[in-house]
């Protein structure tokens, strides 16, 4: 059995929070595993609910005017999404879906707000959270004005690293994450097309170990 206490202390909502607070919130918590390529929720979904993830990937994906899906976002372990749920009763504006199995906890938005009402050290993980997002997508947006390609593919994988990087004998840094080159081209603004052969230059000029599959970052 997976021990909710324990994966509610990992998570960022309930970093740095005391036991007596974990162990009072774990009743506003349900646990439900999904299989792989299983949508949590989808785009316009009214659903007021806000998901910790308790092991595996999540991508989030928004479906632009003209069908196209594009990914924002790539979570693991210890992360939190539909949080927009807490402060406004609005439809989804992303499809969650996940990249492998995956185990989340749920809690209703009205009774985490709740909690937060409570609690000012959870109140300000979530800021935290909104403010890491908020920064997350400035960057996003400086690349797509200055940088150029591999610069972008490169700032991404180090963030991506950063996040679900495990390390490798050899000194690298695997990604622990499978993306394809659409999920890239989308989290960074340009087309599959282009990353792959940016992704065969990079791998070229050792600045990345690439077998198709996985990417290794070298130290």
């Amino acid at each position: 059995m997976e021990n909710k206490v324990w994966y509610l202390r990992q998570n960022r909502l309930f970093e740095s929070a005391n036991d007596s607070t974990v162990d009072a919130s774990q009743h506003l918590f349900e646990t439900c595993l999904y299989p792989r390529k299983a949508y949590v929720f989808d785009q316009g979904d009214p659903s007021r609910l806000v998901y910790l993830v308790k092991r595996g990937k999540v991508r989030l994906t928004r479906l632009t005017p003209d069908g196209k899906e594009v990914t924002v976002a790539v979570l693991g372990a210890g992360d939190l999404f539909g949080e927009e749920t807490l402060f406004a009763d609005a439809p989804r504006t992303t499809h969650a879906v996940c990249i492998e199995e995956t185990l989340l906890c749920s809690a209703k938005a009205d009774d985490l707000f709740a909690l937060l009402s409570d609690s000012p050290a959870l109140a300000l993980n979530v800021a935290k959270v909104l403010s890491d997002k908020l920064l997350d997508a400035s960057a996003t947006m400086e690349d797509l004005a200055y940088a150029n390609v591999p610069d972008r593919i490169m700032h991404l994988l180090n963030r991506l690293a950063a996040e679900h990087g495990v390390e490798t004998p050899g000194g690298g840094v695997l990604l622990n994450v499978r993306l394809t080159h659409a999920d890239i081209a989308s989290l960074i603004g340009s087309t599959r097309e282009t990353v792959s052969l940016e992704l065969s230059h990079l791998t070229k000029a050792g600045r990345i170990a690439y077998d198709g599959k996985h990417i290794t970052l070298p130290r």
